[in-house]
């Protein structure tokens, strides 16, 4: 199983200790964790990220006038 994140959210299994490795398979569930860990760090980004999709770019740039704007007339509610 591929991550669905960031569009949606993953179902993980938890194994029980007494599970087998085979079922669910070991392998696959470091897979399908890495995956998500890899989706997560692409969402939030690397410190001073230049990708404007991470949230890291987005919190460390200050709002334009539009966007600004935009939320003054969301928050009177207009």
């Amino acid at each position: 199983m591929a991550t669905g994140f960031p569009t949606s959210l993953d179902a993980l299994t938890n194994p029980l200790s007494t599970d087998a490795l085979t079922s669910p398979s070991h392998a696959d569930q470091h897979a399908n964790v890495n995956d998500a860990v890899e989706a997560l760090q692409a969402k939030v980004g690397v410190t001073a990220s230049a990708v404007v999709t991470s949230l890291d770019y987005k919190v460390s740039k200050p709002l334009n006038s539009e966007v600004l704007a935009a939320i003054i007339l969301m928050d009177v509610g207009v």
